[in-house]
């Protein structure tokens, strides 16, 4: 399972919330240092709570990747990698291994309850969601829907709307603590990784639902294709909206 984990330094409004204890806004960080810091926290809780969900289910575990790129470390099934982008989480699955034929698959994701193949690809979401709510309060519920907005229109428009979201984002990184800023840009990230596109844990379930239990249907290959492109365009849209952005603050 794909963990994507680019949204944008911020695609959240200019805003802070008054309520929030007072060490959640002290020890302001240098933005740079914060985004990474924010997409390492964001990756390992991410990942690793999917991974324990699964073993609770019952499901094999293959591998678990940190980060994307060249391995840096191996550990068991545990891989660190180079870029802390995104992560990746491989389980037992018939659709993308060859099994026994005297394998009972019992503990193959396909092969789990409707209930478990949805609710395992939505579980690190959940828990940052709740993470993240927990430190921003009423007002962060507020920040979470509006992302999904934030996200697409960025998209739409990187060179102009991505900008003034990503220009946000430093300004609220340069006034407020690293919890803060981490809760901030967890819902955003959350946000995206709900959308229904396949790679993303929001496509994942979505396919798991359309599948109905099943451990296999003969569209989903298509589907997932198809569901693939629009998340792809998404991606490259804020990828080249974060170049701009930073091409622009080395120039300054």
């Amino acid at each position: 399972m794909q963990a994507g984990l680019f949204s944008c330094a911020r695609l959240f409004p200019a805003a802070c919330s008054n309520t929030a204890p007072f060490f959640l806004n002290t020890l302001p960080m240098p933005p740079a240092l914060q985004l990474l810091l924010c997409f390492i926290v964001f990756m390992l809780l991410h990942i690793s709570v999917m991974a324990a969900c699964a073993r609770l289910f019952g499901i094999t575990v293959r591998s678990i990747s940190y980060g994307v790129g060249p391995t840096l470390l191996t550990w068991g099934k545990v891989r660190v990698k180079l870029l802390p982008l995104a992560g990746n989480l491989v389980l037992k699955d018939t659709r993308e291994e060859t099994l026994y034929d005297d394998d009972p698959c019992l503990d193959a994701y396909n092969f789990q309850p409707l209930w478990k193949q949805v609710l395992l690809p939505l579980s690190g979401v959940a828990v940052l969601l709740a993470l993240s709510l927990g430190i921003m309060g009423a007002s962060g519920w507020e920040r979470f829907i509006a992302a999904f907005g934030h996200i697409v229109a960025g998209a739409l428009a990187p060179l102009s709307r991505a900008q003034e979201l990503l220009g946000e984002g430093e300004t609220f990184a340069r006034t407020h603590g690293f919890a803060l800023v981490f809760a901030l840009f967890s819902l955003k990230l959350c946000a995206f990784n709900l959308l229904p596109f396949a790679g993303l844990n929001g496509g994942q379930a979505l396919l798991a639902i359309a599948r109905g239990g099943k451990p296999y249907v003969t569209w989903e290959e298509t589907a997932a294709k198809w569901l693939l492109l629009p998340g792809l365009a998404i991606l490259l849209a804020w990828a080249a909206a974060f170049g701009c952005y930073g091409w622009q603050a080395l120039g300054a």
